[in-house]
């Protein structure tokens, strides 16, 4: 039986070679189970290296986000998970500020019945949860529309955070890098989040861990510019040691 790093190899060299990887043809090749091919390419998703999809893998593409339908499908469980836990934070009767992205919607469709929130956001998705019936606000603010993220961005949609101080401002990212921190594909939804972090009492960060390990474009923020991290698994032992110099809280879902 192939030892990990062998495999890790093989794979690494396929991807290279190809721009894919099938987990049945490595599976036989190295004569191992497909549940360990799949562990191992889960591996190398975290790591930034590639991108799971059915049946087996394909190269990540650098500098380039996915479009929103397609994230939604990765790790929907995870992101699912750590939403939960998320929610758990939110106190009723609070001014919230929650932007676009598919782990902060999984996130907002726990905050249906939370009552008496005062909820703000960029994403059209998200606003589209709330129902005339509930006890709260939803505020969506104005901008310049992304038809692919579904969401409003621009100096508009700056100006309008401008005006407000958030209890809690509750946003996601793209890529969680293990030196740089964390980083975004475009400089509009980085903006947003920079701005919010200086007009929330407490910023919250939500990533699951297919983020980490991923580097973008545009480094959005440093791991001290948050307060708290909301995500499914545990980052390596030197990053979390990062976090916690940082004076970042982190939770675990």
């Amino acid at each position: 039986m192939a030892l990990p790093e062998m495999r890790v190899q093989v794979i690494l060299a396929e991807l290279a070679k190809h721009g894919r990887v099938s987990v049945k043809d490595i599976s036989r090749r190295l004569d191992v189970s497909r549940e360990t091919i799949r562990r191992d390419l889960k591996v190398l998703e975290r790591e930034g290296h590639m991108r799971c999809v059915y049946g087996g893998g394909v190269k990540q593409a650098i500098g380039l986000d996915q479009p929103a339908a397609e994230r939604m499908r990765i790790n929907a469980r995870e992101k699912g998970r750590l939403a939960v836990h998320a929610a758990k934070l939110v106190k009723s009767g609070s001014k919230i500020f929650v932007d676009s992205g598919t782990t902060t919607l999984a996130f907002a469709r726990h905050l249906i019945n939370i009552e008496g929130l005062n909820i703000f956001t960029n994403s059209l998705d998200i606003a589209q949860l709330f129902d005339a019936g509930y006890s709260g606000s939803v505020t969506v603010v104005g901008g310049t529309l992304n038809p692919s993220y579904r969401a409003l961005f621009g100096p508009s949609t700056l100006e309008a955070i401008k005006g407000h101080l958030f209890d809690t401002a509750f946003v996601s990212i793209a890529a969680v890098d293990y030196a740089y921190g964390f980083m975004d594909y475009g400089e509009d939804e980085a903006a947003v989040r920079r701005e919010l972090r200086t007009r929330s009492r407490h910023y919250v960060m939500l990533a699951d861990s297919n983020k980490f390990g991923r580097t973008g474009n545009i480094r959005t923020l440093e791991l001290k510019d948050i307060d708290t991290l909301v995500t499914d698994a545990q980052p390596r032992a030197d990053f979390a040691e990062k976090l916690k110099e940082a004076q970042v809280e982190v939770i675990y879902a």
